[in-house]
């Protein structure tokens, strides 16, 4: 039962549109990045390319978009660590 909680802790940090511009990586946590934040890569991503002087709402937007894609993740790691009822 408890790896079974592991397996599925790993995959509600999985999210294939967190990346759309890198097809081959989906995990919210780690993946190559472009800032020197180690954690959060599309956040730490869009926050680095919103805080340029150019960039306009659609790059804030995007930030708001990782922010949610991360909370959404938490969100499910959370409920696969609830205690499960012994049947």
């Amino acid at each position: 039962m408890f790896n079974d909680q592991l397996m599925l802790l790993e995959r509600a940090f999985l999210n294939s549109r967190a990346f759309p511009e890198e097809r081959y990586y989906s995990h919210v946590l780690w993946a190559p990045r472009s800032s020197s934040v180690a954690t959060f890569p599309g956040l730490a991503n869009a926050c680095y390319q919103a805080n340029d002087a150019n960039a306009g709402s659609e790059a804030w937007a995007e930030v708001q978009r990782q922010l949610s894609i991360i909370v959404a993740a938490l969100e499910g790691a959370a409920a696969t660590l609830r205690p499960v009822a012994d049947l």
